[in-house]
């Protein structure tokens, strides 16, 4: 009788990971990205700083400082005259298939956009 509790639960319990496991991918990447990654092995480097939990929280309106709390400092930052600036969170090395992880900057800088998708070269 406590063997098969155990299994149900334990079965109960790799379920909810693969299905947490599974919203994250779809709710970043969509459902597009989550099949382009299993055809496509990808090589993306995060900055050091970056969890997918906390990217999910950056919104439309947050300040840079509330990112950088978020996230850390990114990876690359490029100042766009007139467009305000991007910020770089994923990369890939081989400039091929990756997760890619921007946030866009108004001038005033607060958050614009928040680009998350899966990238196929």
């Amino acid at each position: 009788m406590r063997a098969d509790i155990a299994r149900k639960l334990t079965r109960g319990i790799v379920a909810s990971f693969l299905m947490g496991f599974s919203a994250h991918l779809l709710l970043l990447d969509g459902l597009d990205g989550f099949l382009w990654s299993l055809i496509f092995r990808p090589s993306t480097h995060f900055a050091p700083g970056y969890s997918w939990l906390a990217f999910r929280r950056v919104q439309p309106g947050m300040s840079r400082d509330e990112v950088v709390k978020l996230l850390g400092e990114p990876m690359e930052v490029h100042d766009r005259p007139t467009q305000g600036a991007l910020w770089r969170y994923s990369k890939s090395p081989t400039d091929s298939h990756y997760s890619l992880r921007v946030v866009f900057f108004s001038d005033g800088g607060v958050v614009t956009r928040v680009v998350h998708e899966y990238y196929v070269d």
